[in-house]
């Protein structure tokens, strides 16, 4: 009979092992083998059961084989035992071993003996593996039309020898139902209901009958030859009775596949809970459900783990660093596989009873430590997702901050092959300056759209998100200019020499085979450092030796900073003419010549000649009112790879200080000649125009005073700003360990000029103060060459008036007449009374405009927060000259006197 849909009873599968393994298929043959089986396995439960081991027992049936000159089959027999050894999930061996020797020794077979240990390999398989009924169905591959359906058939025989149920016939199947047995199969009748209740057949098939449906069976009438009463039962009544009960070995057995992700029979998947479950219909103890539900535990573990794996390994795009990644946790499972196989030997192992020693307690117990290590696993996992690159070697080794030394170990050996793509990366960054990151996962990136000149500065960045935890910030930003050092001296420098670096590259092949973790990073740090030293050095090298870095420097100290004194002199006397005009005026031909005379007149002319190819000069952009002082500007030509030092906007800056220091170099030159002019036209013209004293005086009293401001405006442009600027510069380059501190230092000297020269934003109203009390003494300058014409015509027209009185006395006439003597009077007396206080006038309002725009610029310096500014203020004002004419100051003066006096 059949229990429902793919449920066969034992006494269809003997049916079907008879009719597969015998040689003669006639159909009577067959139904007596059959019913002789039957009767043997009713009869078997009184016989007594020797007590004799299952070697021995193998042994006997070939000594029983070899009396009867059958040694083909006692050799095939032992080959077969042998083998059956070998399956260790084959259990209760011993048993149906002797239950098929008993048979095979009664007179009335009809079978030869190996037939009999076939059925006992297909029995044994039918014992331990119920969830195999499905291949005994047809087995060997029969055609199902093949079996042989007829007759009637007493159902009522079977139920009350065998105690099994009946069931609906499937003919589609072939011989799939009980009830479609030859009529002649009979069981044996000699035995009562009660006693086949009791017998031993069900518990040696491995089934047992609940009280539940064992009363069903009871109350249900079975009537001969209905098919209607025989489908009563079907799959799902049995279902709903709960017919099996799921032993502890079957549930271990399946619990060994849920360990590995896979559903069984009892076991599913459950999509709502996201987690393997028992089945509700599956009868089974409460403490052995909540074992089986901890232990289903491991299996989602696995499965969660396990689909990060197949999924990133399907993503093309996750770089060399996650498939590295992912072949650690890889490693990981197979070492839990290699656990699970363990497991699977010792469900394998049985005792002296046939019982397995591996329980459900002690499953537990030997699934505590892996099922820990799957945790952190797939905890690990749950952090690393959408992380690639550096930022997952970042994620895994901060796994490592953890006391447990187990968790330690585990990350350590994922850490070890997560990292291996990084440093080999950093091997050939540092060594071979080569950039292969396609997936973008190194801290270093390139942009290939860049070209040489903007190499140092934008070819390579780092990308500060991939830098991993192990490696700091200053050894990535050395890795990042180690290589890119390598790449500036091949592309940019052309150079080819070699670098001594293999003894390094060893020691980092070295390094990468260690075992990593906390304690490597001092080891990487210290081939970093040798790296970066050895690489750097030599590019130093090249740039001072072949390319003449701190020469070129010097040149710009010396010519754009006005350095050279006696060139800035001459170029100033030559030059003098030609700037006084309007910018518009101006053309580089009439200016080239006395560049180089003043090259060739100084002690220039002594410079490297390369430093003299390269120096020049420009006009600036023309601006309406400029002239030719404002528009001119000296240059200096670099090529690479220089340029990377000085680059456009560097050399814009060299421009801005360049032309303040010209103009302030201007203001002293002029002063320079407006005091000579001074003291000439003082000696010339004090004894004639003695009514001009005064104003001569007002001239000489007011040019001191510029002379004094631009003084020390130039001394402390010239020993407090240039000077100390570049001695802090001098200092910084000899320090320099690479070209980035070089072009830092550099950058800090230029930044140290535009603050300290009132060139940057902050200090822009100092700026527009100082630049207006240069244009005052530019006005000033014109003002007395006003008065110094005006004087000279006056002292000519005199001159030439006494001249004719002395040529006419000589002659022997009066000196003058009455027509020129009052023509003479009232030029004098116009000169006395008019132009003289014009000149005056002019020149106090000149004065006053100077010293109020002084005031106001000594003001704001005092207000500085620079010490240097603050200590100008008090040279440009040591006496408080300037202090007694500020209004506000006096007005402080005053009132902290009256304070003073109260008190």
């Amino acid at each position: 009979i059949t229990m429902g849909d793919g449920q066969v009873t034992p006494e269809v599968v003997i049916y079907r092992l008879c009719q597969a393994l015998s040689k003669d298929k006639n159909a009577d043959s067959l139904t007596k083998t059959t019913r002789y089986a039957l009767r043997m396995l009713s009869h078997c439960e009184n016989t007594s059961v020797p007590n004799i081991d299952e070697t021995a027992l193998v042994e006997k049936i070939k000594i029983q084989l070899v009396k009867q000159d059958q040694m083909d089959a006692a050799v095939k027999i032992a080959s077969l035992h042998r083998r059956l050894q070998q399956c260790k999930f084959l259990q209760n061996r011993w048993s149906v071993l002797y239950l098929l020797h008993s048979l095979s020794g009664k007179a009335e077979q009809k079978v030869a003996p190996e037939t009999f240990f076939f059925i006992y390999l297909f029995l044994l398989l039918k014992l331990n593996f119920p969830i195999l009924d499905e291949y005994f169905i047809n087995p060997q591959g029969l055609a199902a039309a093949s079996t042989p359906v007829n007759g009637n058939f007493s159902n009522e025989s079977i139920t009350s020898s065998s105690g099994f149920g009946t069931a609906a016939p499937n003919s589609s199947r072939g011989l799939g139902t009980f009830s479609t047995l030859p009529s002649e199969i009979q069981t044996p009748n000699d035995r009562t209901s009660a006693s086949l209740q009791s017998t031993d057949l069900s518990s040696r098939l491995g089934y047992s009958l609940t009280p539940a449906f064992g009363s069903k069976m009871q109350s249900s009438k079975f009537t001969p030859n209905s098919k209607s009463r025989n489908n009563q039962f079907t799959h799902s009544q049995f279902t709903q009775f709960n017919l099996y009960q799921v032993t502890e070995d079957n549930l271990i057995h399946q619990l060994l596949y849920v360990f590995q992700g896979i559903e069984t029979k009892n076991i599913k998947h459950s999509t709502r809970e996201n987690a393997f479950c028992l089945n509700s219909d599956v009868d089974v103890d409460k403490r052995d459900k909540q074992l089986v539900h901890k232990l289903c535990e491991m299996g989602w573990l696995h499965n969660r783990i396990k689909k990060y794996i197949t999924t990133r390994n399907k993503d093309k795009a996750f770089g060399l660093v996650g498939k590295a990644f992912c072949a650690a946790l890889q490693q990981e499972l197979n070492e839990y596989y290699k656990l699970l196989s363990v497991l699977q030997s010792q469900t394998q192992q049985s005792d002296s009873e046939g019982n397995s020693p591996l329980t459900l307690v002690k499953l537990v117990v030997w699934t505590n430590e892996p099922m820990d290590r799957l945790k952190w696993i797939a905890s690990l996992v749950d952090n690393c997702q959408g992380k690639k690159g550096g930022t997952l070697t970042s994620m895994v080794h901060s796994f490592m901050q953890t006391g447990d030394m187990a968790a330690r170990q585990i990350t350590r050996r994922i850490l070890h092959v997560v990292s291996q793509p990084i440093f080999h990366f950093i091997n050939k960054w540092i060594y071979e300056g080569e950039l292969y990151d396609q997936y973008l996962e190194f801290f270093v990136a390139v942009d290939l759209s860049v070209g040489n000149e903007r190499l140092w500065f934008d070819k390579y960045r780092m990308r500060t998100s991939m830098i991993p935890s192990f490696i700091k910030a200053e050894q990535a930003k050395k890795i990042l200019l180690v290589g890119k050092s390598i790449n500036f001296l091949r592309l940019v420098c052309r150079d080819r020499s070699p670098i001594n670096l293999k003894k390094n590259q060893d020691s980092m092949k070295t390094l990468e085979d260690q075992s990593y973790g906390l304690e490597f990073a001092s080891e990487l740090k210290v081939r970093v450092d040798e790296a970066y030293r050895v690489t750097s050095s030599h590019l130093l090298h090249v740039l001072n030796d072949r390319y003449k870095l701190l020469t070129h420097l010097t040149a710009f100290r010396k010519f754009l900073l006005l350095g050279q004194g006696d060139f800035i002199r001459h170029l100033l006397d030559l030059l003098q003419t030609e700037l006084d005009k309007a910018a518009s005026l101006l053309y580089r031909h009439n200016l080239s010549g006395p560049v180089e005379a003043a090259v060739r007149a100084s002690n220039a002319q002594f410079e490297d000649q390369d430093v003299l190819a390269r120096l020049d000069f420009r006009l600036l952009e023309i601006n309406p009112g400029d002239c030719g002082w404002d528009v001119f500007s000296l240059d200096y030509h670099v090529d690479p790879p220089l340029n990377t030092l000085i680059t456009p906007d560097v050399m814009l800056v060299y421009l801005r200080v360049f032309n303040f220091l010209w103009r302030a170099k201007r203001m002293e030159y002029n002063l320079a000649v407006i005091w000579t002019k001074t003291m000439d036209q003082t000696r010339k013209l004090a004894p004639t125009l003695t009514n001009l004293q005064g104003v001569l005086h007002n001239c000489h009293t007011l040019a001191a005073e510029m002379v004094h401001f631009v003084h020390q405006m130039q001394y402390y442009i010239a020993f407090e700003v240039l000077e100390c600027s570049w001695a802090d510069l001098q200092e910084k380059l000899e320090q320099s360990k690479d070209l980035d501190e070089i072009i830092t230092a550099h950058h800090d000297f230029l930044q140290s000029l535009m603050k300290r020269c009132l060139l940057d934003q902050p200090s822009s109203n100092l700026l527009m103060q100082l630049r207006s009390i240069f244009d005052q003494i530019v006005k000033f300058e014109h003002l007395q060459k006003d008065i110094y014409e005006q004087s000279n015509t006056e002292l000519k027209a005199r001159l030439q008036y006494e001249r004719v009185i002395a040529e006419s006395v000589s002659k022997g006439v009066w000196g003058v007449d009455v027509e020129k003597e009052p023509i003479e009077m009232n030029r004098r007396r116009d000169f006395r009374k008019t132009i003289i206080p014009e000149m005056r006038a002019r020149l106090k309002v000149c004065a006053c405009a100077y010293q109020d725009m002084v005031v106001m610029f000594l003001r704001q310096l005092r207000q500085e927060n620079d010490a240097n500014l603050r200590n100008l203020s008090w040279r440009l004002d040591f006496n408080e000259h300037y202090r007694s004419k500020d209004v506000s100051a006096k007005s402080t003066k005053k009132t902290g006197r009256k304070q003073v006096s109260v008190r």
